[in-house]
């Protein structure tokens, strides 16, 4: 064996040694990216934050291009039940999806929910949001915004309090089929108008729960707002009806919008918490999902897989949001993280989920649509 050869087998061997044994001297290593074309890009990484092995996938999407649109999906196709990532992005032909936003018990989204112009869900509170927003210019955006929604018939216009969630005292709360076939208020005494074909109806009171007619919607009011949506019925039987909505800080038209958990990065600055509202302390190292936006434009999302020792332990709060600041991201929201983080592109999962690689049913996705 000439002196080359046994000097190839030598680096060969050390190199392997190297990974096997001190893979922590190994900072990053960047498997080659699976799309490299624009506008969707596409890649792996393998590498440490303070000294703990972490497993990235990431997908840049740059919407400029109209081939590529970001579209949210309920699971479903309803407010409640549970589908898999993976699944949602199968039946929605998408080119990748990541995991959706944070969501209540029973799959219902945490907040404000856009698909196709069309609002079907508001939060409880009325404290600004943090939003992912696409826009008809096909731009996206992230800001704090509120949300106003009301009804209109014969230029009489009249104020909702929420949509497809469940009423509160004092409210009047609309409801379209996305919701399901009644609107679960048995037990709430409500005053209810039925709109069909967008033609105000009848109305009834009642505490039993509605049907929802699926060309309609039903417009429920509890306390002492019922008597002013039987007046606002009274006077516009028989009317057509339009829904609208406003979201302050925005002029433009809102084709798409999901709701993330909380900020990450803001403007370039950490703003992170050490305690959210939905996952507790973030002082804690685990999975992630990210949605990001770079000041070109370009949407990031990135899943960090977390709690497997030796493969990819999971950041903290800090740790993501330092990380993200290199790379360039300057704004952020935390998306639904632990067993949930999942990423699929061409109808795979890439990532590895936290528990036992399974993967998890979630409430929604937000899936990639590519027409090449």
């Amino acid at each position: 064996m000439n002196r080359f050869l046994k000097l190839v087998i030598m680096v060969v061997v050390g190199i392997t040694t190297a990974f096997l044994l001190f893979p922590k001297i190994v900072k990053d290593y960047r498997k080659m990216p699976f799309m490299v074309e624009e506008p969707l890009k596409y890649y792996q990484e393998s590498i440490t934050i303070n000294g703990n092995p972490q497993f990235i996938n990431c997908l840049e999407i740059k919407l400029k291009d109209k081939r590529v649109d970001i579209l949210p999906v309920l699971s479903q196709n309803s407010i409640f039940g549970f589908e898999k990532t993976s699944t949602m992005s199968k039946r929605m032909q998408a080119k990748a999806a990541i995991n959706g936003g944070f969501f209540h018990i029973y799959g219902q989204p945490s907040g404000i929910t856009i698909i196709k112009g069309e609002l079907l869900c508001t939060p409880w509170q009325t404290s600004p949001r943090a939003l992912l927003l696409i826009d008809d210019e096909g731009i996206a955006h992230m800001i704090d915004t509120t949300i106003k929604v009301w009804v209109e018939s014969g230029h009489v216009l009249l104020p909702i309090d929420g949509v497809n969630r469940k009423p509160q005292d004092n409210e009047i709360i609309i409801y379209s089929p996305k919701y399901g076939l009644t609107t679960r208020t048995n037990g709430i005494e409500t005053l209810s108008t039925t709109v069909r074909n967008n033609i105000i109806s009848e109305y009834l009171t009642s505490d039993m729960q509605v049907s929802i007619p699926q060309e309609g919607t039903v417009i429920i009011a509890t306390g002492e707002k019922k008597e002013l949506l039987k007046t606002y019925t009274e006077q516009n039987k028989g009317n057509s009806m339009t829904i609208e909505y406003k979201l302050s800080s925005m002029h433009n038209k809102i084709i798409h919008a999901v709701e993330g958990g909380f900020w990450i990065v803001k403007d370039g600055l950490e703003v992170i918490k050490e305690k959210e509202g939905w996952v507790g302390l973030t002082t804690n190292r685990e999975p992630r999902t990210i949605v990001g936006l770079k000041d070109d434009g370009t949407v990031i999302f990135l899943t960090i897989d977390g709690r497997q020792p030796g493969y990819s332990l999971g950041v903290t709060g800090d740790e993501l949001a330092q990380f993200l600041i290199k790379q360039g991201i300057n704004n952020a929201l935390m998306l639904d993280g632990g067993a949930s983080t999942t990423m699929v592109v061409d109808g795979k999962v890439v990532n590895k989920p936290s528990y036992r690689g399974r993967e998890r049913m979630v409430g929604g996705a937000i899936c990639i649509i590519y027409e090449e």
